[in-house]
């Protein structure tokens, strides 16, 4: 009777233990307070028998509801799993599941793939309205979503390209980045430099996929997207791409120059190096050279002399624009002579030169302000330049 017992405490403890691991398998769903998404086309709401979904911050909608109302051709084919839509000139390829998309034939990343809910093929609403040439308008507060058909209104304002800026009032009294900013950005021990980080999908549960080091330029390819409390923003610059938090973005103007901008990426990269140690002149010329610059006028032979040749003085009371030479006077002793030697480096900035700031070499490669370098270190400014042929 034991046996029979202790046979049966240990069958009901398994059947225990197995309901257990069962209710802890079986998923739960938090209830969403919030309000559902609406959909309006050309201000008319969209209409649709299975509701949006909201999943990794992209809005997804039903192909066949979404396709019709913008007039496209939608087609579905079940045995590929793939969706097809045609509208004029534009044919946009889905497939299930897959985060690889097609337009005209050309490919594309998706951050959320197509998917299929409640029986219904739903469709990444933003991906599919922008395809097909229709503007798309997300309102975080009223949770509406309005698509234009046609050209995109005048009055939208978009970023199109941004320099990584990480504030110093997002930094504690010891350098450190605030606890509100340690998953979106981060510092490099070795260097103290400052890097913000790319996400794999809008919000703070995305993975890493890489850094970008405070004031280098970036395109924005989409967004914005609001996730976690943040405006995020897709950026794509110097083989990465990612989503990014937008506080630690600021906007530039002007036109992207892609040579410039890998010249000032290549040169960041470089901080706290000590291999141009009072090579400034070296240090500048490989920075351009690595965007693929073409540098004349050379020889230089020094700073001052680079400034002389190509008149740097006569800029002295124009705004610098960001990427180009910023020359100074420098009388030191170096390989036993003393003489002016001057110096030089790039502006991250655009601005007065006392109020940019300035990559350039001493003993190593650093970042200090335009006014430091004038006024604290007692280098005379001279002026600033161009020492290629500008685009």
């Amino acid at each position: 009777m034991k046996s029979l017992k202790s046979m049966l405490r240990i069958c009901s403890g398994v059947l225990l233990v197995m309901l257990f691991c069962l209710l802890l398998s079986c998923p739960t769903y938090a209830t969403d307070t919030k309000p559902p998404i609406k959909v309006f086309i050309d201000g008319t709401a969209l209409k649709m028998d299975v509701s949006p979904v909201l999943k990794d911050g992209r809005t997804l909608v039903p192909l066949r509801s979404i396709g019709e109302a913008l007039t496209a051709q939608v087609n579905w084919d079940e045995s590929a799993k793939k969706v097809t839509l045609t509208l004029g000139d534009k044919t946009v390829q889905l497939v299930i599941g897959d985060t690889k998309a097609y337009v005209n034939g050309e490919a594309k990343t998706l951050d959320v793939p197509a998917m299929l809910v409640e029986g219904r093929t739903m469709v990444p609403l933003r991906f599919i309205g922008e395809s097909l040439e229709a503007f798309v308008e997300w309102n975080g507060e009223l949770r509406r979503i309005d698509i234009t058909t046609g050209p995109a209104p005048a009055v939208q304002q978009s970023l199109s390209q941004v320099m990584v800026y990480i504030s110093v009032d997002y930094l504690d009294d010891w350098g450190q980045l605030l606890p509100d900013f340690r998953q979106t950005a981060g510092m490099d021990d070795e260097t103290n430099s400052y890097y913000l980080k790319l996400m794999s999908q809008p919000g703070l549960a995305g993975k890493t996929l890489g850094i970008v080091y405070d004031y280098v330029g970036m395109r924005v390819v989409d967004g914005p997207v609001e996730k976690d409390g943040i405006t995020w923003w897709k950026l794509e610059g110097h083989g990465k791409s990612g989503w990014a938090d937008e506080r630690l973005l600021v906007e530039m103007e002007g036109e992207w120059d892609s040579q410039v901008e890998s010249a000032i990426a290549w040169a960041i990269e470089k901080t706290g190096s000590p291999d141009y140690s009072y090579k400034c002149l070296g240090f500048v010329q490989d920075a351009y050279r690595n965007g693929g610059i073409t540098l004349t006028g050379l020889p230089w032979g020094t700073a001052k002399n680079a400034a002389t040749i190509f008149k740097a003085e006569t800029n002295k009371d124009k705004v610098v624009p960001r990427g180009a030479a910023v020359f100074y006077n420098w009388e030191g002793t170096l390989g036993g002579t003393t003489q002016n030697w001057g110096h030089v480096g790039i502006a991250l900035q655009t601005g007065k030169y006392d109020e940019i700031d300035v990559i350039s070499a001493f003993d190593y490669v650093y970042i200090e302000s335009g006014g430091y370098l004038a006024y604290g270190m007692n280098m005379d400014y001279i002026g600033w330049t161009w020492v290629f042929k500008k685009k």
